[in-house]
């Protein structure tokens, strides 16, 4: 029952946010390839999750609430969030989210901008084995 517990706080933990997942796993007393399949099945689970969800949540909202053409005011955040986007795509969104944003946000903002849900899942799946493969290796390389 414990094992139990311990999998699901990894798998919740890499779902929310995924650098928290990788660290809990480790902190629990999973090896590395362990904390590896953990965190990237956790945080995969949250993106599909968040994925979904906000798709079904937008629909409520925009029943409710119909978009309005109103002018859009651009604080200085926006505009440097608008050329980010812009310049690197679903991938800069990606390679971020699993260290600088939560899963949610970054799900929802690649969402936001990409359509192809498929495309969204493995740029996803790319960025989180890259950040899980770089953060157990320089644990790896710290040990020694």
């Amino acid at each position: 029952m414990e094992v139990i517990i311990k999998l699901i706080t990894v798998l919740l933990w890499s779902g929310f946010k995924f650098v928290v997942g990788i660290t809990t796993a480790l902190v629990l007393g999973f090896n590395t390839f362990e904390a590896f399949l953990l965190s990237i099945s956790g945080g995969m689970v949250g993106v599909v999750i968040y994925l979904y969800l906000w798709d079904s949540i937008l629909k409520v909202y925009r029943r409710f609430y119909p978009k309005k053409n109103k002018p859009v005011k651009f604080s200085p955040l926006k505009r440097k969030l608008v050329l980010f986007i812009k310049k690197y795509e679903v991938y800069g969104i990606a390679l971020l989210t699993p260290v600088l944003f939560s899963m949610p946000i970054g799900t929802v903002l690649a969402s936001a901008i990409e359509p192809n849900k498929w495309r969204i899942k493995l740029i996803m799946l790319g960025a989180l084995c890259f950040w899980a493969l770089l953060i157990l290796g320089l644990r790896g390389l710290v040990q020694f």
